[in-house]
């Protein structure tokens, strides 16, 4: 079935279709960007069923996200429009089993695949924090887990332990130092699900892939969107806060080599905070409130954490395009979150500040 086929789907007129071409830089699904004749643009995806296998019930929770965002947003803050297929469904499953789903395309948009500057940076952490704000209401439990325990501390760690047990590429031999590290850490990487399970911080609708390149900025770089809800689930609010943080104010890419070039950026740091906290900060316990300069910690912790358990399992899940890719990953992560320590103190210092002008 042609991409075009495909699109006939969801009441396209193939007639209309100018151009239908890959767009964007993301690893997950398929996406095509769709221009037509009438002035009106769409965005088409293939689901990865590989890492999304229950896509109706991925579907389910975006459309669901989809409707309260539209009946609480402000006018500056769009929201993503998915189109139905013909039979009504938000996707399409075609004769191989493959599911597709469109969006409307938000004219004048564009993304960034890394924070270039801290204007660019405030704004991303205005537009999480938004998102957070205009979701307060909705209960997480309306939610499925699409990706059951994904930012689950002590389900990763089990993974972990799993791997060294089973050693199936032969590697654990070569690590013992990255493994004691990471177990001697375990106890306060687990202190913000401690928390949780203890009642003091509460389950939120959490966005759980808070990058960058999930904001859409306009012409003037101002935030218009988040997209990419497939992760949409119940979580922490450190989560959403410390990922943006993890990939969002690193002065390295996350498989960058040479290390000296591998921090905290300060200034970023700072800036995702107001932005982010401008939002938030009236909505946000005390214990929340105390904890949240932690999450970049915890988040870095879990990544590296999984890109040394896929060494560790010969690289079956992360794309790799050399043999030690991954162990690369765990180095850049590892001597992030080693900066992050470093500056804990600072961290913590700088939301105490913002809540403080903030009240």
């Amino acid at each position: 079935m042609t991409l075009v086929n495909i699109c006939t789907e969801f009441n396209i007129d193939k007639k209309q279709i100018v151009s239908l071409q890959p767009y964007g830089s993301g690893h997950i699904h398929d996406t095509y960007r769709v221009e037509t004749s009438e002035n009106v643009n769409y965005i088409l995806q293939k689901i990865n069923r590989g890492i999304f296998a229950d896509v109706p019930l991925m579907q389910k929770n975006i459309e669901k996200v989809i409707d309260h965002l539209m009946k609480r947003r402000s006018i500056s803050q769009q929201v993503p429009e998915m189109l139905l297929a013909k039979d009504g469904l938000s996707y399409f499953q075609d004769e191989d089993e493959e599911y597709w789903r469109m969006f409307v395309f938000i004219k004048g948009t564009k993304t960034y695949d890394c924070v270039s500057s801290p204007e660019i940076a405030y704004e991303a952490g205005s537009a999480f924090g938004n998102f957070q704000r205009l979701l307060q209401d909705f209960d997480p439990a309306f939610l499925a887990d699409t990706l059951p325990r994904f930012h689950d501390i002590s389900y990763r760690l089990e993974l972990f332990d799993n791997a060294i047990q089973n050693d199936l590429a032969k590697r654990v031999s070569e690590i013992p130092g990255e493994i004691d590290f990471i177990r001697s850490r375990i106890g306060r990487m687990t202190r913000v699900l401690n928390l949780g399970q203890k009642g003091r911080i509460p389950l939120r609708v959490t966005h759980n892939d808070t990058k960058i390149n999930n904001v859409l900025f306009d012409e003037h770089d101002k935030a218009v969107c988040v997209i990419d809800l497939d992760t949409v689930m119940s979580g922490y609010i450190h989560y959403d806060f410390g990922d943006a943080i993890r990939t969002g104010a690193a002065s390295a890419e996350e498989d960058e080599r040479d290390l000296e070039k591998m921090f905290i950026d300060m200034e970023l740091f700072e800036a995702y905070s107001r932005g982010f906290l401008s939002y938030v900060h009236d909505l946000l316990n005390e214990t929340e409130k105390k904890t949240l300069a932690f999450a970049p910690q915890l988040m870095t912790f879990i990544i590296g954490i999984r890109f040394l358990t896929d060494y560790i399992n010969g690289d079956i899940y992360f794309k790799v395009k050399k043999a030690d890719h991954n162990l690369i990953r765990w180095k850049a992560q590892k001597k992030l979150l080693l900066s992050m320590e470093e500056h804990e103190d600072e961290m913590c210092d700088i939301i105490k500040s913002i809540e403080k002008e903030s009240d």
